[in-house]
């Protein structure tokens, strides 16, 4: 795979926006999220585990029960099944990886 410059990669819209998908494997997907002022993910389990690293823009991330102001440089990450959620202050560009929670055999 080549490097991607995620700062090309991001594409906002005014109305409902799409996570684009950057890589995806069996265990591994990595989403560009390119939020504009509003716009979230709301709280929700997952049975993944989560990254999401906060590549420039102002966010608030839930992870469990608590809520934080995040912004350019920072990352959070939840546990498999624990709720997590993005939603952007200010235009926002975010690195979300989810991984698998699934048990991998020696051959994987």
């Amino acid at each position: 795979m080549r490097p991607v410059r995620l700062s090309e990669k991001a594409e906002f819209s005014a109305g409902k926006f799409l996570p684009q998908l950057l890589y995806g494997s069996r265990w591994v997907r990595a989403f560009l999220l390119s939020l504009s002022p509003g716009q979230e993910l709301p709280p929700r389990a997952d049975s993944e585990a989560m990254l999401g690293y906060i590549v420039d823009g102002q966010a608030e991330l839930t992870v469990g029960s608590e809520t934080f102001s995040v912004g350019g440089g920072e990352f959070g990450a939840a546990e498999p099944g624990q709720i997590r959620g993005i939603k952007a202050q200010s235009r926002c560009v975010v690195l979300w990886i989810q991984v698998s929670a699934a048990e991998r055999s020696a051959d994987d």
